[in-house]
């Protein structure tokens, strides 16, 4: 969430990085189940279905992806 496309997406877009990136994993296809207990967060979570985001903005997500050696920061 910290990735500088990330953020700069999320300021162009006025959302917060969390917001752009569950909104890439939807525009993707991907089922997402974020979890929160936390009020405001939940709102946010929400609040992703009002926009989509560009060809350019997608590729640039995209080319984040650190396939295999990514996953383990997971685990």
């Amino acid at each position: 969430m910290t990735e500088d496309d990330v953020v700069r997406i999320a300021k162009v877009r006025k959302k917060t990085p969390g917001q752009i990136l569950l909104r890439h994993l939807l525009q993707l296809g991907v089922s997402v189940i974020p979890k929160s207990s936390n009020p405001e967060r939940l709102k946010q979570n929400l609040d992703i279905f009002d926009f989509n985001l560009s060809t350019t903005e997608m590729a640039k997500l995209n080319a984040l992806d650190q396939g295999e050696e990514g996953i383990k920061f997971f685990v």
